[in-house]
């Protein structure tokens, strides 16, 4: 009886728990991804300093913030004397070598706002996740920034940028675009967002805020650094769509700048986890969703950050600490190129492998390159057929020898008259008979 009402007892003892924690891992999933998620508070905070850049400027740092190592990368790539220099055409076919998504090297003629952000690579990170988990709400706060500017009365049209109210096509409501008052140079503004944007509304979540750019004029609020000149081939193509609350681009320009790699076709921006180079998504969602192509990605060129919190990085290419192993295709040849991280031929000490200037001749050790397969011309293959019996010529004739090949007719007799003797002496045996001294010889 006792056994009867066992069993469903165990059963439900071992079920339960694979029952409960499918559903305890979804609830820690769904905890984690809200807890991923910036409340308004914090994404007013975070877009504080960029709000009111110009429309087209805007959306490069928001598509370039998804890939905060590349940034660092062009960043320090700018800062190079021989490349500083570089404006238009020039600039733009140098970029054309850089593996770069093409929302960082648009970023290219703004050294300062590549700086500011490689500085700043932690709120630069955090930027981007926002995009990658939530695009949409991004958009809503930009423009909620841009209105309380507006209200301030700190944002209006001047020589500097273009100010318009417009609505739009996606849902009818009016907002606010920023544009370039020239179409030939770009303003950068910096502010101070206590004082463009009034009063401000999250005492707990004061505004991230950037120091003015070199040789910047305060005018209204604002400080106007030196107007970058645009650059066409890398202008222009990414716009912020804010009834339709996502990154819109030019897919011509877009492919153009992204030369010799894959095309796209969609105009809604798409986020291109190859150009993550492995850093972490901090968010489930965003994680699995691009959890396959992160994989690919690192696996053919991985950088990563080093030391707490990501403010240290992987030196780029062309910067690569001693010792560090080389790309494919980067090995030293054998010959006369220096090992990666090893001592100098002259540095070696005794009973050290030898430099390749010190190593033997080819012709006097094993090479080491490939090694050519015997020519079948060179060597005849042994014949199948009978062999032949060795000339008596090719071997020492011994004077014992009577089987061998006479010289002559005199001599053939000799032969002849031996062999003879020696087969009648065989039958009754002898001394070179076949039973030797004590078998069966001559009769005494």
């Amino acid at each position: 009886m006792f056994a009867k009402y066992l069993v469903p007892i165990l059963a439900l003892i071992i079920v339960a728990p694979l029952v409960v924690a499918p559903v305890a891992s979804q609830a820690q999933d769904t905890a984690s991804n809200q807890e991923a998620l910036l409340k308004k508070e914090e994404l007013d905070q975070l877009l504080a300093p960029i709000a009111l850049y110009p429309d087209d400027l805007l959306s490069n740092v928001l598509m370039a913030s998804t890939y905060p190592l590349e940034v660092v990368q062009a960043a320090r790539w700018i800062k190079e004397p021989a490349n500083a220099k570089l404006k238009g055409d020039d600039l733009t076919m140098a970029l054309e070598k850089q593996d770069w998504e093409p929302s960082v090297k648009s970023l290219a003629p703004f050294p300062e706002v590549l700086e500011m952000m490689s500085a700043q690579l932690e709120w630069t990170q955090k930027l981007g996740d926002a995009v990658l988990a939530q695009e949409a709400d991004v958009m809503d706060q930009i423009q909620h920034l841009r209105d309380k500017a507006d209200e301030a009365g700190n944002l209006k049209s001047n020589e500097k940028q273009k100010v318009t109210k417009k609505s739009s096509d996606s849902d009818g409501k009016e907002y606010i675009y920023i544009e370039p008052a020239s179409p030939e140079i770009v303003y950068v503004p910096v502010y101070e967002p206590t004082v463009v944007y009034g009063s401000w509304w999250y005492p707990a979540y004061p505004p991230y805020y950037w120091p003015p750019w070199r040789g910047g004029a305060f005018v209204r609020g604002f400080f106007w650094g030196v107007g970058a000149a645009i650059v066409p081939p890398l202008w222009g193509w990414g716009r912020c769509n804010w009834g339709g609350r996502y990154i819109n681009v030019n897919v011509n320009k877009y492919n153009r700048i992204n030369v010799n790699k894959p095309k796209i076709t969609s105009n809604k921006w798409k986020h291109n986890s190859y150009h993550r180079r492995g850093v972490k998504y901090n968010n489930n969602n965003v994680r699995q969703k691009y959890a396959k192509s992160d994989i690919r990605a690192g696996q053919k060129k991985r950088l990563d950050y080093r030391g707490h919190g990501g403010k240290q990085v992987l030196r780029p290419d062309g910067d690569r600490q001693p010792g560090a192993r080389p790309k494919p295709g980067e090995r030293p040849k054998a010959g006369g190129d220096k090992r990666p991280g090893g001592p100098k031929a002259g540095d070696r000490r005794p009973g050290d492998r030898p430099g390749a200037s010190k190593r033997p001749k080819p012709d006097k050790r094993l090479s080491t390159g490939p090694k050519k397969r015997p020519s079948t011309a060179a060597k005849k293959r042994p014949s199948t057929g009978p062999k032949k019996r060795p000339s008596s010529g090719s071997r020492k004739r011994k004077s014992n020898q009577a089987f061998s090949k006479p010289r002559n007719k005199s001599s053939a007799r000799r032969h002849a008259s031996r062999g003879r003797s020696s087969m009648g002496r065989s039958r009754g045996g002898g001394r070179r008979g076949g039973g030797g001294r004590r078998g069966g010889g001559r009769r005494r």
